[in-house]
């Protein structure tokens, strides 16, 4: 993979510049990042590609942090940034409040099969282009194919005052795809996508198999039908079940949110928050998944954290500020989108732990209901502990077995009914899918979310 020699120099000034200053904590990070996307359908080709790179430092003292960025990288421009910081920091006689992880030298780079950046964009175009003619003639329902291939590598750097010397290269790689079919005047579809922090190889994993599967799955929806509405007793699939946890025990359980009073959970720590059988985990060192890095930004190394245990709320999200605030140790969930936006604490990979029956077992105890598969997207309220997720389709269940096919479900609900009400987790099926997750307009950070089948009680709408 790429060896980014500017952010050994950058390190190097920046490790020089914070050494003997005078401010109670100040840090520096470097990052760059190069990105392409292509896209094929029936109607165009479009491939599109940047780079993008940036210095940032920051400070904190009593009064709070102060930043101070730039996407120039030379030395000079380090030095100013650091002047800048030093008039702009306010200065207290009281010693600055931080949970300051131990100092840590770290140089890593995600391992994969096939470095994305050695392959030529016209090998990657190409191979758009036999997978959509591949798609094109397996039915004559097919109106459209939309094939997406995504990769962003990214070369962090983090120098800190206290001691830490962190550098990371991660490349994430993404393919999806939508089918799109017709039969007289019903129009439909039906997609996946596959990725993570994995290389180009994620292509080969998009198979003719797969292929056809999601075919089948779109011209089932020809036939598809409104769900029922109101409380129904639901089965989840292993994407919609982490959709419901990175929306219910994500945001609400960043500590910034609930330092803020802006969180449903902020006084439930200990306290039973779900059925028993939920166990919800925040892991950032989940091999290939698409949220995972070997350090976060503040400079803590990457770990499976434990939100929710057998029903019970065991731990917020934290970074080195509320970590001090609440006395509570550090869960490596500080992240920013690139060096010119502030840091906050994000989630990475959000998952169910796998339960102890198989799906089908748990379909045919179940004497009515509805699927939902495929998420869709979902909208929490940390607030308030309300959530809604929507799945593309589903199935009606009758007397333990999948009927009729279902067009979009919407699930609403407060969250810690809808979590209380699980009555069956699975033990197979375990999946996290690739996604992004902003905090307000922007500030997007690659995040997973997964799990097994789970089946509760929701409102669907």
């Amino acid at each position: 993979m790429v060896n980014n020699r500017e952010s050994d120099s950058v390190i190097g000034d920046l490790q020089e510049l914070l050494r003997g200053g005078d401010l109670p904590y100040v840090d520096g990070l470097y990052d760059w990042q190069t990105q392409l996307a292509i896209r094929k359908n029936k109607e165009r080709e479009n491939t599109s590609s940047k780079s993008i790179k940036g210095v940032s430092v920051r400070s904190h003292s009593e009064s709070g942090w102060t930043y101070s960025s730039s996407n120039k990288v030379d030395r000079s421009t380090v030095r100013k940034l650091i002047n800048q910081l030093k008039k702009e920091t306010r200065r207290s006689n009281a010693k600055s409040k931080l949970a300051l992880p131990d100092p840590v030298k770290i140089d890593t780079k995600t391992p994969v099969k096939k470095d994305p950046l050695e392959i030529p964009i016209e090998e990657k175009l190409q191979r758009l282009r036999e997978i959509y003619d591949l798609a094109r003639q397996m039915d004559s329902r097919i109106v459209d194919v939309r094939v997406a291939y995504a990769e962003t590598v990214t070369d962090r750097a983090l120098v800190t005052s206290n001691g830490t010397q962190a550098r990371q290269l991660i490349p994430r790689t993404r393919i999806s795809m939508e089918i799109v079919v017709k039969e007289d005047i019903v129009t439909d579809s039906d997609n996946l996508s596959l990725g993570g922090t994995v290389g180009y190889e994620v292509v080969d994993d998009l198979t003719e198999e797969k292929i056809s599967e999601l075919v089948k799955s779109a011209v089932e929806q020809l036939k598809a039908v409104a769900p029922p509405t109101g409380v129904q007793t639901v089965i989840l699939d292993p994407g919609t079940v982490g959709t419901v946890c990175h929306e219910s025990f994500g945001h609400g359980l960043e500590a910034d949110q609930a330092l803020r009073g802006r969180s449903y959970l902020k006084d439930m720590l200990g306290k039973t928050v779900a059925s028993d059988l939920v166990t919800i985990y925040e892991d950032s060192s989940l091999e290939g998944a698409n949220g995972s890095y070997h350090f976060d930004d503040d400079g803590v190394k990457s770990r499976k954290n434990t939100l929710v245990e057998n029903g019970v709320l065991v731990s917020f999200l934290h970074d080195i500020e509320t970590g001090a605030a609440m006395n509570a140790p550090l869960t490596g969930s500080s992240r920013t989108q690139n060096a010119a936006h502030r840091r906050f604490i994000r989630m990475s990979n959000t998952y169910a732990k796998p339960g102890e029956r198989k799906l089908d077992d748990i379909v045919r105890d179940t004497k009515r209901g509805v699927m939902m598969m495929r998420w869709q997207f979902g909208i929490e309220d940390p607030l308030g502990g309300g959530m809604q997720v929507v799945s593309k389709k589903g199935y009606i269940i009758e007397n333990g077995v999948t009927t009729n096919p279902l067009k979009s479900i919407t699930l609403t609900g407060r969250v810690l009914e809808v979590l209380g009400n699980v009555d069956a987790v699975s033990s197979d099926g375990f999946f996290v899918d690739p996604g992004t997750c902003g905090k307000g307009p922007e500030d997007y950070v690659p995040v997973g979310s997964g799990g097994t089948w789970w089946r509760t009680k929701a409102v669907i709408g």
